[in-house]
């Protein structure tokens, strides 16, 4: 599908992202971020920030490290910078596939719901870049819906779904991190 294309879907996609604000779900993860050791003075790479809603509670915790947050979406990333306005954080309009971090270091690098909406063909090239990315000492936090949901809204709720929303098997999710040097060392399923 044309980059131009998901880009104007993502654009056009802010309403509904300014409804959910920060869900249950975000502020969840939020939490997970905090029990795996998320500081003050933490570094963190967020890859697919949308309108900046985890980015809010990354600047609430992270005062004295920095925040790198970016999207494909120029005007998600007008939101997020308008809203957040701190010197610690700095906001990017990029790919997550190709993106090239300004701070060379990071103690988190977070993909919550990102990989589903990345075609499955341009997963192993985005690996490969987490894997530049990251040092040995980073966390990667991965959030992707069940499978078996995506696959069932698919097939009975496609008007729900975003442009690109597949369903991301573990076993491929694993391949793609061994693939590329990376290790899972903790995996959780959640209902909704």
């Amino acid at each position: 599908m044309d980059n131009n294309i998901i880009i104007d879907y993502y654009d056009n996609y802010i309403a509904s992202q300014l409804k959910s604000g920060i869900n249950d779900r975000i502020y969840n993860l939020y939490k997970q971020l905090i029990r795996a050791g998320l500081t003050k003075n933490s570094s963190v790479l967020e890859m697919g920030c949308g309108i900046g809603a985890m980015s809010y509670l990354l600047a609430r915790k992270v005062k004295n490290g920095k925040i790198e947050s970016f999207d494909f979406s120029p005007e998600s990333i007008k939101i997020a910078q308008s809203r957040i306005q701190q010197k610690n954080v700095r906001f990017f309009i990029a790919d997550a596939v190709e993106y090239t971090p300004q701070n060379k270091i990071f103690d988190f690098i977070t993909l919550f719901d990102l990989i589903e909406h990345i075609p499955i063909e341009r997963h192993c090239a985005l690996f490969k870049n987490l894997s530049n990315i990251a040092t040995e000492n980073t966390l990667i936090l991965i959030n992707i819906p069940n499978p078996a949901s995506l696959t069932f809204d698919n097939l009975n709720n496609p008007e729900q779904l975003q442009i690109v929303d597949q369903p991301v098997p573990l076993n491929l999710l694993v391949n793609n991190l061994l693939a590329n040097n990376l290790e899972l060392i903790f995996f959780e399923s959640h209902s909704v």
